[in-house]
């Protein structure tokens, strides 16, 4: 199993980046490039991965708390992906985002040398395109 984590500040009060970040409808606005996600039902969701020709389809789960400002993802047999989005407060009108990677199994597209720095840099994306959404949609 590898494991990543990034966390970032971002400028806007943690309520609106939940908000943001949980639209399933929204998230290829912020999601890495070759990732899509739509909704399937209740608390579901069919995921896609792009990379290069190879494209990978895959069901899963989807929750979030409002409560808590978490999501929680991944697919449903347990033997791929999964992780989870916390988002705090971090002064006024200031977040802390941290957005963590769990991938089990044999995945090499994921896991390893250049595969691994690829989709730590997935995360540093994702983050940066979520807070320039939050921000975009604040002002």
């Amino acid at each position: 199993m590898a494991e990543f984590e990034h966390e970032q500040r971002i400028p806007v009060d943690a309520r609106a980046v939940f908000d943001v970040a949980r639209d399933v409808g929204s998230m290829d606005a912020w999601l890495p490039d070759g990732l899509q996600v739509e909704p399937s039902g209740p608390e579901r969701v069919t995921g896609r991965v792009s990379i290069g020709d190879d494209i990978d389809e895959a069901e899963g789960y989807f929750t979030a708390d409002a409560e808590q400002r978490r999501l929680e993802w991944g697919d449903l047999d347990g033997e791929g992906y999964s992780g989870w989005l916390q988002v705090d407060e971090d002064g006024p009108g200031a977040s802390r985002v941290v957005l963590h990677l769990d991938v089990r199994g044999e995945h090499p597209e994921a896991v390893g040398g250049e595969a691994h720095e690829l989709t730590d840099g997935y995360l540093g994306q994702a983050l940066d395109r979520l807070a320039a959404l939050a921000v975009d949609q604040a002002t």
